[in-house]
């Protein structure tokens, strides 16, 4: 310790100012920790040679990763197995991607980042945070790399058998699709992205309202996308007790008979129209109409009042100026009446406004817009697929526990390295050649200037 404190206050002291200090005292301290890391990893090499059961040692090889500190160079042994494959004891324990020149934490870090910016401004800040160099076409690849592994993750937690499943009194489900361009030879067309949303209810945090227990299935396909909330409920949670209550725009892919078939096994299933699609209708078909008229019949579907709908949409008939605005009303009489069902009020349903916790999934299109339309932004299949999955596993939690999916391997006994700090910090030793001796040659007496000046040099 001493002796980091002594190299502290020597770049203090040698720089002009805090701005320098800082700067130099970074470079040594990601220069020490990526030289102890480098043998760390080479000790821990030459423990688990012996824990190994080979048939010979092929040699060593040297391979660099970029951590969160800097590169990192090391040296690790390939030896060939009894059953003739070749492995690196150190890259199996360590559960390291073959050929990968990054590390997980690192990839899981850059991937978060790409989330929420664009790839240029992601690089700009690795670059500038760490000791790295990365360019934008190398983060796109480990954002990619980061959502297959995402993808990988998913798959393998739908096999897993829970003990005990959740039991709670109300569940929510919600649903929709938003469009994103998609990269084409000529022009760009469209694709829909499938949303579906499960929560538990709302809690009060503050003065704001979160969700609780949210889970978020999101792809290209729709069918794909309900399956996995399908495989999601009958693996987590005991719907016997449970009132399921959904909620979607009831367009096509996500009408009331697609979300009876993820209610099975409920005690009950409540279907509502949503709200912002509702509302918005409304204001589109009769733009044309009056405000009052507008905001009786949000009073009257509100009430689900049925003939007060009928007597302001004959008034909205009566008084339209063009046949546009005609038809316009039509189709909102037809809209009304084709969900009729789905918009009784929860009241009429043996439920509060309370239990009815809908409309979030509208709202949290926004993690996912903002990223992937904003700005005229076009996505390649791969591209959109990998930055899907990684939202989505970062607002389940689940971004970390992807990076370590790979399959574990069998524990051994590592004895702790003592190794000291002063062990990299110590100079190594430079040879020098020392003071060279020379003398004056005197042709003059001894008193003279230049015996004075023979004198004074020896």
């Amino acid at each position: 310790m001493s002796q980091i404190l002594t190299e502290i206050m020597t770049v203090l002291k040698d720089s002009n100012n805090l701005f320098d200090a800082e700067q130099n005292l970074m470079m040594q301290c990601q220069t020490l920790i990526a030289t102890a890391l480098g043998q760390a990893l080479e000790d821990l090499d030459d423990l688990l040679i012996g824990e190994t059961e080979y048939q010979e040692i092929v040699g060593k090889r040297e391979r660099t990763l970029n951590f969160m500190c800097g590169a990192v160079t090391f040296k690790r042994r390939l030896v060939k197995l009894t059953d003739k494959k070749y492995v690196f004891p150190l890259d199996r324990y360590l559960q390291l991607i073959p050929r990968s020149r990054f590390s997980p934490l690192m990839v899981e870090k850059v991937a978060k980042l790409a989330s929420h910016s664009v790839l240029r401004t992601t690089a700009l800040a690795v670059n500038l945070l760490t000791p790295l160099s990365i360019s934008h076409q190398k983060v796109g690849q480990l954002y990619q790399t980061a959502g297959t592994q995402c993808e990988k993750q998913r798959e393998e937690t739908t096999l897993v058998t829970v003990a005990k499943k959740r039991q709670v009194p109300y569940l929510y489900l919600e649903g929709d699709a938003f469009c994103v361009a998609i990269k084409a030879k000529h022009h760009h067309k469209n694709i829909f992205v499938h949303r579906l949303q499960l929560t538990e209810g709302i809690t009060q945090n503050g003065q704001r309202r979160q969700t609780l227990n949210r889970h978020v299935f999101t792809g290209l396909n729709r069918r794909v996308v309900f399956k996995q909330a399908q495989d999601y409920l009958s693996q987590n949670y005991d719907l016997q007790h449970t009132t399921v209550i959904t909620g979607s725009d009831n367009g096509s892919g996500y009408e009331p008979s697609c979300f009876d078939e993820l209610a099975i096994g409920a005690k009950k299933h409540e279907h509502f129209l949503d709200c912002y699609h509702l509302n918005r209708k409304i204001r589109k078909r009769l733009s044309m109409m009056p405000k009052k008229l507008q905001n009786m019949l949000f009073q009257a579907v509100h009430n689900w009042d049925s003939d007060q709908i009928q007597v302001i949409l004959d008034t909205c008939e009566s008084i339209a100026s063009d046949t546009d605005s005609l038809e316009s009303i039509q189709l909102l009489r037809r809209y009304l009446k084709r969900n009729w069902n789905y918009l009784k009020p929860a009241v009429e349903r043996s439920l509060t406004a309370e239990n009815v916790c809908l409309g979030g999934c509208e709202s949290n299109h926004r993690r996912f817009t903002y990223r992937l339309k904003h700005q005229g932004r076009s996505w390649s299949i791969p591209g959109l697929k990998a930055m899907v999955n990684v939202i989505t596993s970062e607002i389940n939690g689940q971004l970390e526990a992807a990076m370590l999916n790979v399959p574990a391997a069998s524990p051994i006994n590592v004895k702790p390295v003592n190794i000291s700090a002063s062990h990299f910090l110590k100079q190594p030793f430079t040879q020098h050649q020392g003071i060279k001796h020379g003398s004056l040659h005197l042709d003059a007496a001894t008193s003279s200037a230049m015996g004075n000046l023979v004198k004074i040099i020896s």
